[in-house]
């Protein structure tokens, strides 16, 4: 089995696993996210409570679970916004050229010589913090390198024989756009988003940790580990757990998005 193949299957079989869990969580448990249980406040994993109970009595396995909801849900919102919209707006560029091309870069340079780090915490701060605001802060800050990364691509297709021939013809710019460009751009889609979901789903979880990002008591995966920080060192598993939920999960997409890479690049030998 070669490198890339078994990257797929690890790396898929993670991310699978992963959004499952969430998916069937009111199946696999009888507690609700939210159910407060005073008498079992911090108690350690058992067989009641697999994965203990946070500062309030709450089952942590069921908000992990249900967390997992809200952050892969915010994780795969952020990546459609950025990854759509730059996708479409980098083929659009690469496509027109001429002046279209050089405003749109310069627009770009000066997007990404500002740390998106710095902007995220400064819009999150001003409009307020929400979940909906994050995916669009997140997924916004995106665009310019998705943008930069399809339109190199969309410059190297649209010299190739075949959108050459169907210029030819006659075919006007949004039919080469979509029938040409769009669907050739589906193997580096395909890598990179696998690869910005992770990456995306530590950034969200982040936000959250400091406030910006899921709000009290909706369960999400860096807003477990904020209520967990404060008991760390004798109730390790409130924000251990929630913790391992995120590294695992981002590596699961990072994995099967090496493996992609190399599964789909005709160089890399990867079949």
């Amino acid at each position: 089995m070669s490198g890339a193949r078994r990257s797929i299957i690890i790396g898929g079989g993670i991310v699978a696993l992963m959004v499952l869990l969430a998916l069937l969580a009111p199946l696999l448990t009888s507690y609700g996210p939210n159910e407060v249980d005073t008498g079992a406040i911090l108690e350690p994993p058992s067989a009641r409570h697999w994965a203990g109970t946070d500062n309030l009595g709450r089952d942590l396995f069921t908000r992990i679970l249900y967390g997992g909801r809200t952050s892969l849900g915010v994780a795969f919102g952020i990546v459609a916004i950025g990854m759509g919209a730059g996708a479409l707006l980098g083929c659009a560029v690469g496509m027109a050229g001429g002046w279209v091309d050089r405003i749109a870069m310069r627009l770009v340079d000066v997007a990404l010589a500002i740390p998106s780090l710095v902007i995220a915490l400064a819009l999150a701060a001003a409009v307020g913090p929400s979940l909906v605001n994050l995916v669009t802060i997140l997924g916004g800050l995106g665009v310019p390198l998705y943008l930069r990364l399809f339109r190199s691509e969309a410059l190297s297709l649209r010299e190739r024989p075949f959108v050459l021939a169907a210029r030819a013809n006659g075919a006007p710019a949004w039919r080469l756009l979509a029938v040409h460009i769009l669907p050739n751009i589906a193997p580096l889609f395909a890598t990179l988003a696998s690869t910005a979901l992770g990456t995306a789903l530590v950034a969200a979880s982040a936000l959250s940790f400091i406030g910006l990002g899921a709000q009290p008591p909706t369960p999400e995966w860096g807003a477990l580990i904020f209520e967990g920080r404060n008991t760390i060192m004798y109730e390790w598993w409130a924000a251990v757990l929630p913790g391992l939920a995120v590294a695992v999960s981002a590596l699961g997409f990072v994995v099967l998005g090496d493996g992609l890479r190399d599964w789909l690049d005709p160089r890399g030998g990867g079949r």
